[in-house]
């Protein structure tokens, strides 16, 4: 009878044991790992290395929840750095309980910290010339490694001139453009990774030269007639001329997020006209129907 006591008095402490490990594994931490790269094309889903020492903020919710109605977790967002093959290093550990997570990142595509916070998954208004790029993970579960792939959020234009018959020496000293004015709508979503349409226009602004192309980086707008002013010196006809400008108006249309509108444009003797589109590294559409005249 003894024997039999014992043996039971030992099944019982074996099942409390067993009973607290599990427990115990419930409540289990890990520190996630994260990574970055860039969903380079749309149409292939290319993915190409994050660059070293940009800047991403990382922001971590339970799985499923409503931005709008809920609170990051894990004392985020951190501020993370890429490092070498892509990976992410935030400036504090991201430790979670057991379960499943959705993740959030935002970078102005750069070094810099980006400035930008959210209030309910709402941005403040955004900026024109500035490079978002956005990125998700959803129903992740608790220490496994976090793989985000950065897509631009804002829209690309680029604008490039070209001498045409009886043109030579074609050199532009100018691109001009009237942007998107930021408004009420000009927020992102951090949810979806949409920026808000606007439809109003600032005056002139300059396109910056970067690596050889008038390119630069403006707010989405819906049913927005964009002017262009394009101030050249060539030579015309054997006769050279200086600051020639030539202005013409954008039929109005959409310009999208995440995609880029690059312009070719024919400068002639009098006129200057569209010619066709050229694929970059962000989803392309063509804008057609352009004639610009003499200013």
């Amino acid at each position: 009878m003894r024997k039999r006591t014992v043996q039971l008095m030992l099944t019982l402490v074996m099942l409390s044991l067993l009973s607290c490990r599990k427990e115990g594994n419930d409540l289990e931490v890990r520190e996630t790992k994260f990574y970055a790269s860039y969903n380079t094309n749309h149409f292939t889903k290319g993915e190409s290395e994050f660059p070293l020492g940009n800047k991403v903020k990382i922001y971590c919710y339970n799985s499923g929840s409503e931005l709008s109605l809920s609170s990051p977790l894990a004392g985020t967002p951190k501020l993370a750095t890429a490092g070498s093959s892509g990976n992410l290093t935030p400036s504090g550990s991201i430790i979670l309980p057991k379960g499943l997570y959705d993740f959030y990142a935002i970078s102005l595509n750069n070094n810099l910290s980006p400035e930008i916070e959210f209030d309910s998954g709402r941005s403040q208004i955004l900026e024109n010339g500035k490079d978002y790029i956005w990125a998700k993970q959803t129903t992740i579960n608790q220490g496994a490694a976090v793989s985000f792939s950065f897509s631009h959020r804002a829209t690309g234009i680029e604008i490039k001139v070209n001498a045409g018959e009886g043109v030579e020496d074609l050199g532009l000293t100018s691109v001009r453009i009237t942007p998107p004015k930021p408004v009420a709508t000009s927020i992102m979503n951090l949810q979806t990774g949409i920026i808000g349409y606007t439809s109003e226009k600032n005056p002139f602004t300059t396109i910056p030269l970067n690596n050889g192309k008038y390119f630069w980086i403006i707010l989405p707008a819906e049913l927005f007639a964009m002017e262009v002013e394009v101030t050249v010196n060539a030579t015309i006809g054997g006769v050279a001329v200086i600051n020639k400008v030539y202005r013409a108006n954008v039929p109005q249309q959409t310009f999208s997020g995440g995609i880029l509108y690059s312009l070719n444009l024919s400068v002639n003797a009098n006129t200057m006209s569209f010619t066709g589109s050229v694929i970059q590294d962000w989803t392309t559409q063509t804008i057609s129907d352009i004639i610009l005249t003499e200013d």
